[in-house]
């Protein structure tokens, strides 16, 4: 079972940011339709989900980290973009 993790200061400062918390990141992360893409950062590989949010209503995305076998450390949670919101659109038709 997938486990979701987030540091709590990151977690604030997203809200702030963002009006979104990290602790939703299942939402996008276990979306049947999301769009999953590199988000490479350093040396760190980056994932980057996009998905319809049902819940809200949104495209919304979520950038992580797999760590260990199983766990997601979620890094950011936003609203898409007009330019990630149209390549979700084109890659779920």
């Amino acid at each position: 079972m997938i486990q979701f993790t987030f540091d709590p200061r990151k977690d604030a400062v997203n809200i702030a940011k963002h009006g979104l918390s990290l602790a939703d990141a299942p939402l996008v992360f276990n979306a049947p339709d999301k769009l999953t893409l590199q988000s490479p950062r350093g040396d760190e590989a980056r994932l980057m989900d996009v998905a319809m949010v049902e819940v809200a209503g949104v495209v919304l995305v979520l950038v992580y980290v797999m760590r260990e076998p199983d766990t997601v450390r979620a890094i950011s949670l936003r609203r898409a973009s007009k330019q990630e919101r149209t390549l979700y659109a084109e890659n779920n038709r």
